[in-house]
């Protein structure tokens, strides 16, 4: 496939989206990384812009990342999802089952970890024969 791949960050942390951002830049020319600060301005992007990928913090103002994922679904079901958390995924177990959340990482999370676990969704989306789950 020629496309990049489009992959939206969404933490209200400048440093940590900063380093999120960066660190998924490196993953090459076949990739195109947006942020966005919190859910409002994710789902405002989202109503416009086609993304492969959704990486996002389950702590947002305003919002949460389980709500943003319920209504970025909607408008974009093809999507894929990563969770990060401070509090532990397992706390999530549910509502990544039901939003058929591809990962959940656990902060902190490692530059290198980030990396795979994007490419690890993204490749899995495109074999229909493989899947990746929730953790």
């Amino acid at each position: 496939m020629d496309r990049r791949k489009r992959i939206l960050v969404v933490d209200d942390d400048d440093r940590v989206r900063f380093v999120w951002e960066h660190a998924l830049h490196k993953l090459g020319d076949g990739y195109e990384v947006v942020a966005a600060s919190n859910g409002r301005e994710a789902l405002d992007r989202a109503q416009n812009e086609r993304f492969d990928l959704l990486i996002t913090d389950l702590r947002l103002p305003r919002s949460d990342g389980v709500a943003l994922t319920s209504a970025f679904a909607k408008l974009s079901p093809e999507t894929r999802v990563i969770w990060i958390t401070a509090y532990g995924c397992h706390r999530f177990r549910d509502p990544a089952k039901r939003l058929a959340i591809d990962q959940c990482l656990n902060k902190p999370v490692e530059i290198t970890e980030i990396r795979q676990a994007a490419l690890d969704v993204l490749e899995a989306h495109e074999s229909p024969d493989s899947q990746v789950s929730a953790s």
